[in-house]
């Protein structure tokens, strides 16, 4: 997407020349965000660098899930500094998105790789980021940044501290989906097969916190 490549094109081999191109850049896309057109009402409020962002037309079910990640952070169940981190383009390129691609590769090394949905929608409702998991013969890929699940599309709804929590092996699956820290939605077999996966990844793979 044009704000990603805004971004990418502030990368430069010198430390200087770098970090003011990556500034510059950062500004450039933030500028172009607050230019375009409001998201639809259930779609991604990605653009949104507000400190929160408006649940009620995320998707059925999101605020429940927001108070009860505020709740878990709260109770040092997840990491409140993840959750409190600020909003903004920047801060999502340079550490929610690499995540999201390295959940892609926790997907594809999962034994039940196979078995998940041709796609799902993962959505985190602290900064209604929405991204889209597509998978063939376990071959896994990402679209991040979509306008939310399409019609009949499985969906993931939860929190970035959670998916963190859980790939390090601190959080347990069981645990929280009681907790309401994760919301599956599908039929039957997609959401039995997104939570094998999730099950299966814990803790193969350690994401590191900021």
């Amino acid at each position: 997407m044009l704000f990603e490549q805004l971004l990418l094109s502030g990368v430069s081999a010198h430390p200087e020349t770098g970090r003011v191109r990556r500034n510059l850049a950062a500004v450039l896309a933030l500028a172009l965000l607050g230019s375009l057109a409001a998201p639809a009402a259930i779609g991604c409020s990605f653009h949104n660098v507000l400190p929160e962002p408006k649940l009620d037309g995320m998707y059925p079910g999101s605020l429940s899930v927001a108070v009860a990640l505020r709740n878990a952070a709260n109770k040092g169940v997840v990491d409140a500094a993840v959750l409190d981190a600020p909003r903004n383009v920047a801060t999502l390129f340079m550490y929610t998105m690499p995540r999201l691609r390295e959940f892609r590769k926790v997907l594809a090394g999962s034994a039940v790789a196979a078995e998940l949905p041709a796609s799902f929608s993962l959505g985190y409702v602290e900064s209604g980021l929405w991204t889209r998991y597509s998978q063939s013969a376990g071959n896994i890929e990402d679209k991040i940044h979509t306008d939310g699940p399409s019609a009949r599309e499985a969906v993931m709804l939860t929190g970035e501290p959670v998916l963190l929590a859980i790939l390090a092996g601190d959080l347990p699956v069981e645990r929280a989906l009681a907790d309401g820290l994760i919301l599956i939605e599908g039929n039957e077999t997609e959401k039995a097969a997104l939570r094998a996966a999730l099950e299966d990844t814990t803790p193969v793979m350690r994401i590191s916190n900021r």
